[in-house]
């Protein structure tokens, strides 16, 4: 006889921002722009000043990523509105 399922609670994972990945040409290394508020409202693109000195434009995709507790990143902002 099979037994009931039980349904598993899924706890809350802390929320340490978002990551959005672009690639750096004059660098040749890949950047990760954190950001704090949930990225997937406005997905046109951003310019992101680079540590290079470069300014980039960078799209930003629907399938955002969650930042991990230990993932290092290359810039911080509040929201994608600071540089739009």
């Amino acid at each position: 006889m099979p037994q009931p399922r039980r349904s598993k609670k899924r706890e809350e994972k802390p929320d340490y921002g978002w990551v959005i990945s672009f690639g750096c040409k004059t660098a040749g290394e890949l950047r990760r722009l954190k950001v704090a508020t949930d990225p997937s409202a406005d997905t046109s693109p951003i310019e992101v000043p680079c540590p290079c000195g470069e300014t980039h434009r960078v799209t930003v995709s629907p399938y955002r990523r969650r930042r991990s507790a230990d993932e290092a990143f290359d810039l911080e902002v509040a929201s994608l509105d600071e540089l739009r």
